[in-house]
């Protein structure tokens, strides 16, 4: 089958629109980084080219996970139970990660009426996954949560929650 000279350049002419127009929606367009006066970020450091609002936001993040002492991440549920024995149960299974971990923080969590077992501060998903897949068969029924993690640098003990 040919193509006849008005199809050839309609084709042609349909061709240079859309590639042009992709080639144009690729051209970066860069706004000047914003300058944070207190020094305390460590997005100041770096040559970050971002809106003045994505500033303020991370800011405002920066300033309440100062001010809860948590920050987003993502730990491993050991045990989930309630029933008379559910606090025993909870309770010897966090001795039994903390035996073969021990330098991995394990949370012991009351919602009532469960016991929840959790272990770990992991920033990402692919860190959890990591422990995950290194854990022993006794842990075998583990998975990973996402919740709230310790602020990096603050030492916060094995605690029960309510």
């Amino acid at each position: 089958m040919r193509l006849t000279g008005r199809k050839t350049v309609a084709l042609l002419w349909m061709f240079l629109v859309v590639y042009t127009s992709q080639s144009i929606a690729q051209t970066a367009r860069t706004a000047p980084a914003p300058s944070l006066a207190d020094g305390s970020f460590i997005w100041q450091r770096l040559d970050v080219q971002a809106s003045s609002e994505i500033a303020d936001l991370l800011r405002q993040q920066y300033d309440q996970s100062r001010k809860t002492g948590t920050i987003p991440g993502y730990r491993l549920q050991l045990y989930f139970g309630s029933g008379v024995q559910a606090r025993s149960h909870a309770e010897r299974v966090r001795a039994d990660f903390n035996a073969l971990y021990p330098d991995t923080r394990i949370y012991l969590i009351f919602k009532s009426p469960d016991f929840i077992v959790r272990a770990g501060d992991f920033r990402t998903k692919s860190d959890a996954l990591r422990v995950l897949k290194s854990l022993s068969a006794g842990f075998a029924n583990a998975f990973i949560v996402s919740d709230e993690i310790a602020f990096p640098g603050l030492g916060i003990q094995a605690e029960i929650k309510n």
